[in-house]
C-alpha cells in the first residue's frame, strides 16, 4: 500500500514539475521564418546536433543509418551529437560524427554543455524524446540552436518543427526515413553501420583463432529489465541444444557481473561454452559481426545483429496492444536473416511486466536446427 501511495505521489510531482519546466523554458527568442522546399538547402543548414541523452544503445544503433545519409547527401555538413554510455561507445568510430558531447544530468555540467555548444552555432537540433524531462528542456533551450526539430511537439514554442510518430504497426526505420525526407534527403538506405578499431578487433579475432573453425553461437541472456532475461532454466535448455551440434561452439555475452550468474549453467553445459572477457559494447558488437548465430531478448544487440544481417533468433514478448505502437514491430529485428521467438504471457498481474520465458522451446529448437 505504501509503494502505491509513493508511485501516486511521485507520478503526481512529476507532473508538477514538467508543467513548471515547460513554462520557463519553453520559450525561443527570434525565431526564424522557414523556408519551403528543401529545408537543409533553402535554409542553408551546415551543422545538425542530434540529441540522444538516454543513452540507449540499440537507439543510436539505428541512428547511424540517418548520419550517413546526411553526409551521403551533403558531406560538408557537421554532425554532432550529445549522448552518454554505451552509445557513445556506439559512435566513437563512426566516419560520420564530427563530434562527439558527453551529456551528464547535473544542472551545472548541463548548463556548461550548453554554452559549449551554443559557441558552436548549430543550425539544426533534432530531438527524439516523446517525453522531455526539465533538464532535457533546459539543454534544449540553451543550445541556441537556429531551428530546433522534435517529436510530436506542435504546441512548443521552442520547437521549430515537428515530425509525427506514425501509428500502428510501423518500424523504428520508419520514423528516421521520416525525419531525413523532412529535411529533403530522398532514395534512403536503411542499413545501420558500426565501424571498429584495430584494438577491437584483435581481440576478438584471437579468440576466434582458438576455437578452431567451430560454428559460433553468441547468446546474450540478459536484458536491461528482469522480466526481460532469460530465466537459467530456460538457458540450460537453450544451451544443451546448440551443443548437441559437436561442432557448435556457444558464448555467452554480457556486462562481467553476470559472468557469475552463469557459473553453474557453464558447468552443466560443458567445455564448448565460454564467457569471455570483453571490454566494451564494441568489442562485443565485432563479436556478433562474426557469430553463425545470435540468440537474445529483445535488446540492443538485436540491433547489432541487423548491422550486419546475423542469423538471429530474437525472443519477444507477444504485446496485445493494436494502437500507438506495438514493441514487436517498432523494435523488431526488421532483416529476412532474423526470426522472432514470442511468449504468451501478456497479462499484467499486480503491476509486474509480462515474463518473456512463457515462449515454446520447441519453436527455438525447430529455428536453431533450420541454421545448423
Amino acid at each position: 500500500m505504501l509503494k502505491k501511495i509513493n508511485r501516486v505521489f511521485q507520478d503526481y510531482m512529476r507532473e508538477k514539475r514538467l508543467k513548471l519546466g515547460k513554462y520557463i523554458w519553453d520559450k525561443k527568442k527570434n525565431k526564424e521564418e522557414i523556408k519551403s522546399g528543401n529545408f537543409i538547402e533553402n535554409n542553408d543548414i551546415k551543422k545538425i546536433l542530434f540529441m540522444r541523452y538516454d543513452g540507449k544503445i540499440g537507439d543510436m544503433v539505428i541512428n547511424t543509418l540517418m548520419f550517413r545519409e546526411i553526409k551521403k547527401k551533403y558531406p560538408y555538413i557537421e554532425i554532432g551529437v550529445v549522448t552518454k554510455g554505451g552509445a557513445k561507445a556506439v559512435i566513437e568510430n563512426n566516419l560520420n560524427v564530427d563530434k562527439i558531447y558527453e551529456y551528464k544530468k547535473d544542472r551545472k555540467s548541463i548548463k556548461e554543455l550548453s554554452l559549449k555548444i551554443a559557441s558552436e552555432k548549430y543550425d539544426l537540433l533534432i530531438d527524439f524524446s516523446e517525453m522531455l524531462r526539465v533538464n532535457q528542456m533546459m539543454l534544449i533551450n540553451l543550445c541556441k540552436a537556429r531551428f530546433n526539430m522534435g517529436l510530436n511537439k506542435e504546441k512548443w514554442k521552442m520547437f521549430d518543427i515537428s515530425y509525427t510518430k506514425p501509428i500502428g504497426y510501423i518500424h523504428i526505420t520508419e520514423i528516421y526515413k521520416n525525419i531525413l525526407e523532412k529535411l529533403g534527403i530522398k532514395n534512403i538506405d536503411i542499413n545501420y553501420e558500426l565501424f571498429f578499431i584495430e584494438h577491437q578487433k584483435s581481440k576478438v579475432d584471437e579468440l576466434l583463432k582458438k576455437l578452431k573453425h567451430k560454428k559460433i553461437v553468441v547468446f546474450n541472456p540478459f536484458a536491461a529489465s528482469k522480466y526481460r532475461n532469460i530465466n537459467l532454466e530456460n538457458i540450460v535448455k537453450i544451451g544443451k541444444i546448440i551443443l548437441e551440434d559437436k561442432d557448435n561452439i556457444l558464448i555467452f555475452i554480457g556486462e562481467e557481473k553476470r559472468k557469475k550468474e552463469l557459473e553453474n549453467v557453464m558447468k552443466e553445459l560443458g567445455n564448448n561454452t565460454f564467457f569471455p572477457e570483453l571490454k566494451d559494447i564494441m568489442e562485443t558488437s565485432y563479436l556478433i559481426s562474426k557469430a553463425d548465430l545470435i540468440i537474445t531478448p529483445d535488446t540492443s544487440i538485436v540491433h547489432i545483429a541487423a548491422a550486419f544481417k546475423r542469423k538471429l533468433i530474437a525472443i519477444y514478448r507477444l504485446d496485445n496492444r493494436v494502437e500507438n505502437e506495438v514493441n514487436r514491430y517498432l523494435w523488431g529485428p526488421n532483416y529476412k536473416e532474423a526470426v522472432q521467438i514470442f511468449s504468451r504471457d501478456i497479462q499484467v498481474k499486480n503491476g509486474e511486466e509480462p515474463d518473456i520465458n512463457k515462449f515454446d522451446m520447441k519453436e527455438i529448437k525447430k529455428e536453431i536446427k533450420k541454421v545448423f
